[in-house]
């Protein structure tokens, strides 16, 4: 599990990278569309789906970029990537953590 610790005001967007590379096999690459879903662990936020700004793979598509854009202070939040493979038989999944201060 991802954990990423981020001091963010209101104003603040950062990009969080998901790293599939090690569950890839030689020439496999990440396809279609991630879902990305958010929910709270600590704090208040009534909606937390709404931190997520866009979300987008890494030229080498092994990677998915996550824009965020935290606007509720002394929160915690889950956020879990799937994604589809270029192998048919392959979905991959990677959980994290963001606290925001």
């Amino acid at each position: 599990m991802l954990r990423f610790q981020q001091a963010l005001n209101a104003l603040e967007t950062r990009v969080l990278t998901f790293d599939f590379s090690g569950d890839l096999a030689t020439g496999e690459t990440l396809a279609g569309s991630p879902v990305v879903s958010v929910s709270t662990l600590a704090g208040t936020d009534k909606n937390p789906q709404a931190i997520v700004v866009r979300d987008m793979f890494d030229p080498t598509s092994t990677q998915i970029l996550i824009q965020v854009n935290p606007t509720v202070p002394a929160c915690e939040y889950a956020i879990s990537t799937v994604c589809s493979t270029t192998n048919p038989a392959k979905t991959l999944a990677l959980p994290a953590i963001l606290s925001v201060l």
